[in-house]
């Protein structure tokens, strides 16, 4: 809920609705929305007076107006009017039912009138009413106690409208669709002559040159006697047809009218046989429709439907439009309509294996091997038609007996990728994708053949290993494409569905022409990974996660759709109205022309480029980090770290002091007390096994040359010097010195010589004054030895390397704990190995 004013004032927008439009004169001026102040001491019949008298409309028909939420449809009333928001949007509407008298009172006026011998004087203004009063459930249940769907269904079948649908207002139809719909115990088939209603309501919808104000509530009619499996079900099914129904899906009509012509062939697809899924395909196989449905998805997708607030130019918009609907509900039958009509397009053929006697899978599969190696077909001006003509009269049925032409024919199919050499049309058997995966393929090699001869040539020239194999490549893009588009997976209704489905209707062939982007791209990952054979399935996972990605990509952005959806009202505009065309401007703003560049072929091709395989590698290492973080992070696995904390501490001071038992050269600059100069020589330092002892050695240049060729740090000293550690003062590292305000024998040393890593080094200080500068490599070696200095000087390691490697081993147990708690044993071979045929030869101790 929204924080009040001080003054506890709320500012709501109010704007217009056509359907309250029935049974008044047409104003002289537009009604434009209002923005109004809400004053909790102010009664609310005191603001919708004040609105109609605005709007034009009689003093006398003001009682009978009421507030209601434009997205929920709630009656605003006195009790709820403290729970409104500032901003919220309502519309005027008729409401007898809260405002004038009782529901029971409501309903036996209503009653009265309808059974009346001079009902014609109030037909409008009585079915209006009870279309807005029958959406509320408590009176659809009082109106069918007291016998009111007898009268009302009585309306139907009288002698003056019976057998004309167009005498079948379109308040009439919803009064008894909402009626029905919002009493659940009420039954369509418990209905008296309910099957005359549904047979002119068949009739009207398939002529399909009705107004849309009918259209829509008929089908709304139908439609919820299908779903809800009445056993007038199978009739519609049988009797409606869908290529009317799809007439309905233009640009010009209304989205309530598209929207349940769209959800009325869903769900006749749904509970429909075969017979009536099969002319699916037969009807949006029509140019005319698919034109038709591709100018209502540019329409969708560039936000250009009608707006509901549109001031009424014809009879057609009396009738309230698009209420409860949005633009995502409608693309999403869309979305369910094209998943119908996939299926029945290709699942036959992806659970279908090719004939192996059928010369038409053969002759595509000889077309294959021509294109890509005869001489002949080389040449980039022949045209698909010559190419297809070509594959009808080619006799594929004669026998090779030269061997050395079978050997040059397999080396060929070899060389396509085909695994069966002596019969290449097995390798298209695995189902699915059947002879789908072949039938791309010759679309490949037929409509884009420049690509196609350029795959074949190009991996022609790498050895069988390292060759992208083109048929395997082809079964298994595919395979992912059925996977993506969900193709042979039954639809379901109550689901959502991704908006890339759209594509299918704004590019023709999509499934095809994508299933030769995508093979390309399969060849360019291979290549990328530098793959082999037995990468295959490596490089698939990787292929798929592109499609996914890239397709996952395509589709409307939610905040587009929810600006469309409903529009907010700032309470800091001052003004008391907003111009209705600056309104429908900023709704139309919400998606520009831009939207619609995602829907296109070229925009997929960008996008599959911009998932290669890099971005796809650094992506998995993300996920596979935060994964891990995630684990890391859980409370179990912090109590087993602290468990094993102090034995990876023990681990790491082992290495340390090991490192220094191993021993290193340094180069040392020696400080005594007393002496003009200091010394700048190699020497090398070793941690004794005893560990009360380092002993630092002088060596030569030459020997610890050779000690790092043979990386071997024992040298020939010269001198040695053995230090006690309870000899040592204090032992700094460069950045400890920095930090150090109290170290004052760096004062007394010498100066570093040039080029020496200063900013990597160890100064030992000693009980008489005397300094060693140890210069290290790198922060590494430094961070070793002055760990293993306050070792034992027993001190803390307070190195980044020593955080550093006992997190990483810590991390490192906790795997392996967790592995073996989750884990399965992992059963060792029990056979001896095999010994080795040729033995290396045995060499003489030295």
């Amino acid at each position: 809920m929204a924080t009040r004013t001080s003054n506890n004032k709320i500012k709501i927008g109010v704007h217009w609705k056509n359907s309250v439009a029935i049974g008044l004169p047409s104003p002289g001026s537009p009604r434009h929305p209002k923005l109004i102040e809400l004053d909790p001491n102010v009664p609310l019949d005191s603001y919708i007076s004040k609105i109609c008298d605005d709007w034009k409309i009689p003093q006398l028909n003001s009682v009978h107006y009421a507030l209601r939420y434009d997205d929920t449809h709630k009656f605003v009333t006195e009790q709820n009017r403290l729970q409104i928001p500032t901003g919220q949007v309502f519309y005027l509407s008729l409401s007898h039912l809260l405002f004038c008298r009782r529901k029971e009172d409501e309903v036996r006026d209503l009653l009265k009138y309808l059974s009346s011998t001079d009902y014609h004087r109030y037909d409008s203004t009585v079915l209006e009413r009870l279309k807005l009063a029958g959406e509320d459930e408590t009176f659809a249940l009082e109106f069918v106690n007291q016998y009111g769907l007898e009268h009302l269904l009585k309306l139907f079948v009288n002698d003056e409208k019976s057998n004309n649908f167009e005498n079948f207002t379109p308040n009439l139809l919803r009064s008894l669709h909402n009626i029905v719909v919002n009493q659940h115990a009420v039954d369509w088939d418990n209905l008296e002559s309910i099957d005359i209603i549904i047979d002119q309501l068949i009739v009207g919808v398939n002529q399909s040159k009705i107004t849309r104000s009918h259209s829509s509530s008929a089908m709304m009619i139908l439609y919820s006697i299908v779903n809800n499996e009445s056993k007038y079900s199978s009739k519609i099914i049988q009797t409606l047809q869908i290529g009317h129904l799809l007439d309905y899906c233009n640009k010009q009509q209304d989205m309530e009218t598209q929207y349940y012509a769209l959800s009325l062939i869903n769900v006749i697809m749904g509970k429909g046989d075969q017979i009536i899924r099969s002319l699916l395909v037969v009807a949006m196989s029509n140019t005319v429709v698919t034109l038709r449905l591709r100018e209502l998805v540019q329409s969708i997708i560039n936000n250009d439907e009608p707006s509901a607030n549109d001031s009424f130019s014809s009879v057609d918009n009396l009738v309230q439009s698009s209420r409860h609907l949005t633009r995502s509900s409608l693309i999403q039958q869309l979305c369910l309509l094209q998943r119908f009509y996939l299926n029945e397009l290709y699942t036959s053929q992806m659970n279908t294996a090719p004939d192996r006697h059928d010369s038409k899978y053969r002759d595509m599969i000889t077309e294959l091997r021509r294109s890509a190696f005869d001489t002949d077909l080389l040449l980039s001006d022949q045209s698909c038609q010559d190419l297809s003509m070509r594959v009808t009269t080619m006799n594929s049925n004669e026998t090779i007996t030269n061997p050395r032409r079978v050997e040059a024919l397999q080396r060929d199919y070899e060389r396509l990728g085909f695994q069966d050499l002596r019969e290449p049309i097995k390798d298209f058997q695995s189902v699915p994708p059947g002879i789908l995966s072949l039938q791309n393929l010759f679309y490949f090699c037929i409509h884009q053949k420049n690509d196609y001869i350029r795959f074949v040539l190009e991996n022609s020239c790498k050895t069988l290993q390292q060759q992208c194999p083109l048929v395997k490549s082809a079964i298994e893009i595919t395979r992912i494409l059925c996977t993506l588009f969900s193709i042979g997976i039954e639809p379901n209704r109550h689901h959502n569905h991704a908006d890339y489905f759209l594509l299918f209707y704004i590019i023709s062939s999509f499934f095809e022409q994508a299933f030769v982007r995508c093979l390309l791209l399969f060849n360019k990952t291979w290549k990328e990974m530098r793959a082999c054979d037995v990468d295959f399935l490596v490089v698939s996972s990787v292929v798929h996660q592109q499609i996914g990605q890239s397709l996952d990509d395509i589709g409307l952005t939610n905040s587009s759709i929810s600006i469309h959806n409903k529009t907010l009202i700032s309470p800091s505009i001052n003004q008391t109205t907003l111009s209705s065309p600056i309104l429908k401007t900023v709704m139309n703003t919400s998606l520009t022309s831009g939207a619609l560049q995602k829907f296109t072929f070229d925009y997929f091709s960008e996008r599959l480029n911009i998932h290669n395989y890099k971005d796809i590698c650094k992506r998995r290492d993300e996920q596979e980090l935060k994964r891990e973080e995630t684990v890391m992070r859980l409370p179990i696995v912090e109590t087993l770290k602290e468990r094993l904390r102090s034995h990876v501490e023990l681990l790491t001071r082992q290495a340390r002091l090991k490192t220094m038992k191993k021993g290193q050269i340094f180069m040392t600059i020696e400080s005594r007390p007393g002496a003009k100069k200091t010394k700048n020589r190699l020497m090398y330092w070793q941690l004794l096994d005893n560990e009360k002892h380092v002993q630092c050695s002088e060596t030569t240049s030459t020997a610890a040359k050779e000690s790092l060729a043979n990386n071997n740090n024992s040298t020939s000293s010269l001198t040695r010097t053995m230090i006690p550690l309870e000899n040592i003062k204090d032992v700094q590292s460069n950045m400890d010195q920095s930090r150090s305000a109290s170290f004052i024998v760096q004062e007394r040393s010498g100066k570093f010589p040039r080029h020496s890593n200063a900013h990597t080094s160890i100064t030992i200080s000693l009980h008489n004054d005397t300094t060693y500068t140890l210069l290290c490599e790198n922060d590494y070696d430094m961070s070793c030895w002055n760990d293993g200095y306050n070792i034992l000087l027993h001190r803390e390691m307070d190195s980044f390397y020593a955080r550093e490697d006992m997190e990483s081993l810590l991390n490192l147990l906790c795997h392996l704990q967790i592995l073996e708690l989750d884990s399965p044993m992992i059963a060792l071979p029990q056979h001896q190995l095999s010994v080795p045929t040729r033995l290396p030869p045995r060499r003489p101790l030295s």
